[in-house]
């Protein structure tokens, strides 16, 4: 097997994760709030919304202090390895690119991924997360 189509399935494979990164982040987002207002109680879960806000508090670090997202950077390395330009990339992770990025100016990107994060962390205190599994009070 050629070293070019191994980079390429690592670079197909580091696109659909970080996909499925951004939609944890976005989809985690809007069943939050969803489930705010249905009374769902497991969005209240305290280790899925630790996660969930430690993933977009990592974003918005790499936001504020304008740091390349390491997997951007791994994906576009390994196509470079594999000797395939951006934009002619495989089918997977050609669809995945176009879902994830567009053409827009970093400082942009930025500005949505720094505000986004702001936005989670007003969630986090208003539809609070509970911790279970604690002390249970009353008789045994």
């Amino acid at each position: 097997m050629s070293d070019n189509i191994i980079y390429a399935d690592f670079a197909s494979i580091v696109s659909v994760f970080h996909t499925a990164y951004t939609l944890f982040i976005i989809i985690g987002f809007i069943l939050i709030w969803a489930g705010y207002f249905a009374k769902w109680k497991w969005v209240r879960n305290y280790v899925f919304r630790l996660i969930h806000l430690a993933m977009m508090g990592f974003v918005g670090f790499e936001a504020v202090f304008n740091i390349e997202c390491p997997l951007t950077w791994a994906e576009y390395r390994l196509l470079t390895l594999a000797r395939i330009k951006h934009g002619s990339m495989p089918f997977i992770a050609g669809f995945v690119d176009k879902v994830l990025f567009y053409n827009f100016p970093v400082w942009l990107f930025n500005l949505i991924y720094f505000s986004f994060t702001i936005l989670l962390i007003a969630t986090w205190f208003i539809v609070r997360p509970e911790k279970t599994g604690g002390k249970k009070t009353g008789n045994p």
